[in-house]
């Protein structure tokens, strides 16, 4: 049985008012070439399909188009549940007209429990999906007020799609979930606010064969080497500049987990982070081949001066700075405060205030004598 496991789509998002969707687009595209090429059986969505719980029409339409061609165009099955970003009754919408044979996309816990069953040389194998579910929801699911925690609600859908594997079957558990041990990133939201209580343990999944894991967006696994998260497929934030981002491909044999494979994915506009002076990042912008034409850029500043329109400059060679950060800025007041309190009466100052704010140095010997030959002139013409 091959798998391919995804996550954390976050379709519709934007970084920075930048939309992300046609970067979506063509990443979508490389899921279905990995589904094609690499003959899956079974692709997982491990939830947030959707940035927020009402999504742009623009995204609904990307994602719908998307499973059309899997199921059209391919034999694959398909596997999704809902993320803490999405609205559960959104992501199961047409739930009815689902084949039950190949789809399951699970969004509230009131719909379908059953696994999905597929089968290849060895047996059975059982896909149990695991919508992210909030404490109070999960209560009324499953008529229990005790449950307190993700732990808790996670541990009561554990033991409910258990009752529906088959006696046999390699066990698939797909879950949105803080799993202990994960490391996060700057754009992972909590998962729960009372008493800080949001992560599970690992212990919780005894008996899965393999656990495809949605919510951390770096690809890792935690716990045991079969619990993995697959990561994000593109960054959300520039902590993830350096990433590598992929698909999950992971094959099973008779006994569980046989080979686990990374597939690189190839962003239209990659996240970039670039340091140093103003000066310096424009002159570098300018050359050939320079990373600006696609790039999302955040661009960190080491001048220790106040600069003039900084992120206008930096556009002109990189379309799209999105972030910009001052590392060296010296505590002194700008340059229009700066020029406040000098000494109005003497120009002199004035200026050489201004530069020291703009640029963080006052004028130089020959800069001096431009600015007293300017003065004078101006004097003579007023006499």
């Amino acid at each position: 049985m091959r798998i391919l496991h995804t996550s954390d789509w976050h379709l519709g998002r934007t970084l920075a008012q930048e939309s992300l969707l046609d970067d979506q687009a063509r990443l979508l595209d490389q899921v279905i070439d990995a589904v094609v090429e690499h003959r899956v059986d079974a692709l997982i969505i491990a939830g947030d399909l959707f940035d927020r719980a009402v999504p742009r029409k623009e995204a609904v339409q990307l994602f719908n188009d998307f499973l059309a061609r899997v199921y059209g165009e391919t034999g694959s099955a398909i596997v999704a549940i809902a993320g803490n970003h999405d609205a559960p009754d959104r992501i199961s919408f047409n739930a009815a007209l689902q084949d039950p044979q190949r789809v399951l996309i699970r969004g509230p816990l009131r719909d379908r429990p059953q696994a999905l069953v597929l089968s290849d040389d060895h047996g059975l194998v059982a896909f149990s999906a695991l919508p992210y579910c909030e404490i109070f929801a999960a209560r009324e699911a499953f008529d229990d007020i005790t449950i307190a925690s993700p732990a808790q609600v996670l541990a009561a859908q554990i033991a409910q799609a258990g009752q529906h594997v088959p006696t046999g079957a390699r066990w698939v558990v797909v879950a949105h979930a803080f799993v202990e041990g994960g490391r996060i990133t700057e754009t992972e939201r909590p998962l729960a606010q009372v008493g800080g209580i949001e992560t599970v343990p690992s212990a919780i999944f005894d008996g899965a064969t393999y656990v495809a894991l949605g919510h951390l967006h770096r690809a890792q696994h935690t716990g045991a080497p079969h619990i993995r998260y697959c990561g994000s497929w593109m960054g959300f934030g520039f902590d993830e500049a350096d990433e590598v981002k992929s698909l999950t491909l992971v094959d099973l044999d008779a006994a569980g987990v046989s080979k686990v494979t990374e597939i690189p994915l190839t962003s239209p506009r990659p996240l970039r982070i670039i340091t140093g002076q103003l000066e310096d990042l424009v002159a570098a912008g300018r050359t050939p081949g320079a990373l600006g034409a696609g790039a999302l850029i955040k661009a960190v500043l080491t001048d220790e001066g106040a600069l003039v329109d900084a992120i206008g400059q930096l556009r002109a060679v990189y379309p799209h700075v999105l972030q910009l950060e001052r590392l060296n800025r010296l505590a002194s007041v700008g340059p229009g405060a700066a020029a406040a309190i000098a000494d109005r009466r003497d120009p002199v100052k004035l200026v050489a205030s201004f530069l020291d704010a703009v640029r963080g140095r006052g004028p130089d010997g020959v800069e001096t004598s431009m600015i007293d030959e300017a003065l004078t002139d101006l004097q003579s013409e007023d006499m």
